[in-house]
C-alpha cells in the first residue's frame, strides 16, 4: 500500500472507492494538504515543492497537466541528470520510469499521483538550475555573490503552453563561466574512471627534458594522454622529449602550478590525483556556477579567488586580465558582488578593524613606537573632528577592541599598504582592489597573502584601461596627480559590476582548469550534493 494512502487514513479522511474519484479530485486533496503545511508522500516519494506545486495546481483548478509526449520528454531529461553533476533519484526518476512502463491502465489515483510526481520533479529540477541544489549560504556563509533569479512554476507554465519540456529545461542551464566545458569534462573523466582510471607515476628524481626513464616516462605519457594534455604517443616512449615537456607545461598551466615543464614533486602529486577526485571537483563547481546570476552585466570584473586572477569582460569577451593576491586562509576574501564606481590616487590607508586588533594593537602593547616604523599616524576620534596624538603617550595596555577611541592612518607614499591607487566598489566587508609595494609576491604560484583585500599586479595598466574613454583623464594627468602626492578621486563614467567568486574548476577556451581548494570549501559542497534534495 502506498504511504500516501496510509497518511490519509491516519488523519481521518474518508475515502470513497478509487474508481469513482476523478483525477482532479485526487490531485486537489493532496494539494490542499500540502498547501496547509503538511509533508506528503505520493507513491512512496516525498513531494519537495511545498509552495510552488500547490500554486501551480490551484491556478489550473487541479486539472492534471501532463500528456504522454510531455511526460516522456521530462523522464528522458531526468534520466540524464548525471550529465549535469546531479542525481536522477532526486527527481523521482525510478518511480516515474516505472509508472510510464505500466502496461495496464492506471487507476484514477495512480494517474493523479503520476501527474503530481511529474510536476514536483520538473519544479525541483528547474529550481536546481535557477538557484542550485545546495543553498550556498548553508555551506559557505561568506558566499554573497549575486544569485540567479526566476520562478520554476512560471517556467513550467510556459512549458505547458509550448509543449516543449526538454527545451524549457535546457534553457535554464547556465551558459557562462564555462559550464558547458565542465559538463564535457565530467563526461570525459567519468569515461576514464569507468576504464580503470589513469596510472600512478612512482616517486623519483625530477624528470627534465633529455632524461631517459624506461618506467616512469611511459606512465607519464599514458597519464597525459588520458587527460588530453598529450594528443598522441611519441615515437620515443622512454625519453623526456621536448614534446613531453610542452605537454607537462600545458598541464601545469591548467592546474595552477609553476610552469617549468619538469616532473617535480608538486606536478607529480597533481598528476597522481585520482580521477574520481577530479570528477567531484567538476561537480562541485558546476553547482557553484548554478548559484551565479546569468546576468553578470555588459561590462564586468571577475576575481576568482582560487585562481589568484582578475579578468574583465565586455560583451562576453575578455578585455583585461592580471594576477592578484587574495586573502590568507585565516583572513579569507569573501565571495560577493558589487559595482566599481571610483578609484583613488595616492590613497590614505585607514587601518581596518581586523588588522588593527589582530595585528597592530598586540605590537603596540609591546612597543609604543611601532607605528613610526610603519609610517602610520594616530588620531583621537574620526573625521574632521579628530586630532593627532603621539603614540608614545598612550597607555596601550589599557586599550582593547571594546575600548579604542583612536583611528590609525597611513599617509600616501612608497610604503603605503595600498600603493599608488585603490579601486572602490562599496561593500560591507571593506574589501577593495588596490596596488601594493610588495611586488615580489606576484612571482609565487600561490598568492594568498592579504588580509582579505585584493592586490593587483600592475595597477597602472588597470587605471589606463578604466580611463581610456574618459575625456577628462589620460595617463599624463594621472602621472602628474601621483607626483603631487595628494589624494585624488577619479569617478568612473561607466561603473563596472564586480563579482568576487571562488571556483576551483572551470573551463576556458576549451581547456579545463583546476585549482587547489585554498579555503577548504569544496568538501562541504560535495557533501551537500550527495545528500537527498531538500524540500523547497
Amino acid at each position: 500500500m502506498y504511504r500516501s494512502i496510509a497518511f490519509f487514513v491516519v488523519l481521518g479522511f474518508h475515502w470513497v472507492a478509487y474508481g469513482q474519484e476523478a483525477v482532479d479530485e485526487n490531485i486537489r486533496k493532496r494539494v490542499e494538504l500540502l498547501a496547509s503545511g503538511f509533508d506528503i508522500s505520493v507513491a512512496g516519494e516525498k513531494i519537495h515543492c511545498g509552495k510552488l506545486l500547490p500554486e501551480f495546481y490551484q491556478k489550473r483548478l487541479f486539472n492534471p497537466a501532463w500528456n504522454t509526449e510531455m511526460r516522456t520528454s521530462l523522464i528522458d531529461v531526468l534520466g540524464k541528470a548525471e550529465e549535469e553533476g546531479l542525481s536522477p533519484e532526486d527527481y523521482h526518476f525510478n518511480i516515474l520510469l516505472s509508472l510510464s512502463r505500466v502496461k495496464k491502465a492506471l487507476s484514477q489515483e495512480e494517474k493523479a499521483e503520476f501527474d503530481l510526481l511529474l510536476t514536483d520533479a520538473y519544479l525541483l529540477y528547474a529550481s536546481h538550475f535557477l538557484n542550485g541544489k545546495v543553498n550556498p549560504e548553508t555551506v559557505d556563509s561568506e558566499w554573497k555573490a549575486i544569485r540567479r533569479e526566476g520562478n520554476a512554476r512560471e517556467f513550467l507554465e510556459n512549458a505547458m503552453v509550448s509543449g516543449d519540456i526538454g527545451k524549457s529545461l535546457e534553457d535554464l542551464k547556465p551558459d557562462h563561466i564555462g559550464y558547458a566545458g565542465l559538463k564535457e569534462a565530467l563526461h570525459k573523466y567519468r569515461t576514464v574512471s569507468k576504464n580503470g582510471g589513469w596510472p600512478t607515476i612512482p616517486q623519483g628524481e625530477t624528470l627534465k627534458k633529455g632524461m631517459v626513464d624506461n618506467h616512469r616516462v611511459p606512465l607519464l605519457i599514458e597519464r597525459l594522454l588520458a587527460s588530453q594534455h598529450l594528443m598522441r604517443i611519441p615515437d620515443d616512449k622512454y625519453t623526456y622529449t621536448e614534446t613531453i615537456e610542452e605537454s607537462v607545461k600545458k598541464y601545469q598551466q591548467a592546474h595552477g602550478l609553476e610552469v617549468d615543464g619538469n616532473l617535480g614533486k608538486q606536478t607529480l602529486a597533481s598528476l597522481n590525483t585520482p580521477v574520481d577526485e577530479l570528477i567531484n571537483q567538476v561537480r562541485i563547481n558546476m553547482e557553484r556556477i548554478r548559484w551565479i546570476s546569468q546576468d553578470l552585466g555588459e561590462h564586468y570584473i571577475i576575481v576568482n579567488i582560487a585562481d589568484f586572477r582578475m579578468e574583465v569582460y565586455k560583451n562576453n569577451l575578455m578585455t583585461f586580465d592580471q594576477k592578484v593576491i587574495v586573502g590568507k586562509p585565516f583572513r579569507k576574501t569573501p565571495v560577493f558582488s558589487s559595482k566599481m564606481t571610483y578609484m583613488v590616487l595616492n590613497p590614505y590607508w585607514t587601518v581596518p578593524p581586523t588588522i588593527l586588533f589582530n595585528d597592530i594593537l598586540p605590537e603596540l602593547k609591546k612597543n609604543s613606537a611601532y607605528l613610526a616604523t610603519k609610517n602610520i599616524r594616530l588620531f583621537l576620534g574620526q573625521g574632521s573632528n579628530s586630532r593627532e596624538v603621539d603614540p608614545t603617550t598612550v597607555d596601550w595596555s589599557a586599550l582593547s577592541r571594546n575600548n579604542f577611541p583612536y583611528t590609525l592612518r597611513q599617509d600616501p607614499g612608497a610604503t603605503n599598504a595600498l600603493g599608488a591607487v585603490k579601486f572602490m566598489f562599496p561593500n560591507k566587508y571593506n574589501v577593495y582592489i588596490h596596488d601594493t609595494p610588495s611586488k615580489e609576491l606576484f612571482n609565487r604560484a600561490d598568492r594568498a597573502f592579504s588580509s582579505g583585500c585584493i592586490r593587483l599586479n600592475k595597477p597602472m595598466d588597470f587605471v589606463e584601461y578604466l580611463i581610456k574613454d574618459d575625456p577628462k583623464w589620460d595617463m599624463d594627468r594621472v602621472k602628474k596627480a601621483l607626483e603631487a602626492g595628494k589624494e585624488q578621486t577619479i569617478t568612473l563614467g561607466k561603473p563596472l559590476n564586480v563579482h568576487i567568486l571562488y571556483l576551483t574548476a572551470w573551463s576556458q577556451q576549451g581547456t579545463i582548469h583546476f585549482r587547489k581548494d585554498l579555503y577548504s570549501r569544496d568538501e562541504a559542497v560535495l557533501n551537500a550534493l550527495e545528500q537527498s534534495a531538500p524540500s523547497i
